[in-house]
């Protein structure tokens, strides 16, 4: 079996050993996936922030203080984060419970967008 790609070729051997073979000889980094990772996160937290409850903003600058930028998780730390966003209150414009949820329904098509011309510059 072999899968070719613009970016390598996946194939196995006669003994059944699964090669992968990167065009140009480079596979992607892990500083490359750090990076990509990293503006995964800070994407989603600026897309999110118009969709966070707020009065004060604690709620939504928590997310910057409460997560590891490029782990892969947000975290809202603020003590009252899980009861905001899963309660049914009513929305004020776009703010209101399931912010995520909400926001990713809305705005997935442009995030992906940004991720995948993001991509083609740091990833070989």
């Amino acid at each position: 079996m072999k899968i070719t790609t613009d970016r390598g070729t996946l194939f196995t051997t006669a003994s059944g050993k699964s090669i992968l073979r990167w065009n140009g000889g480079k596979p992607p980094t892990e500083e490359g996936f750090n990076k990509l990772q990293t503006f995964i996160d800070n994407t989603v937290v600026r897309h999110m922030d118009p969709y966070v409850t707020m009065r004060t903003g604690m709620l939504k600058k928590s997310v910057i203080l409460g997560s590891r930028m490029g782990s892969g998780e947000l975290v809202f730390i603020a003590p009252y984060a899980h009861k905001q966003y899963y309660r049914n209150g009513k929305l004020k414009g776009k703010r209101g419970s399931r912010w995520f949820h909400r926001m990713w329904a809305a705005r997935k098509d442009t995030i992906v967008r940004e991720v995948k011309n993001y991509a083609r510059r740091v990833m070989p």
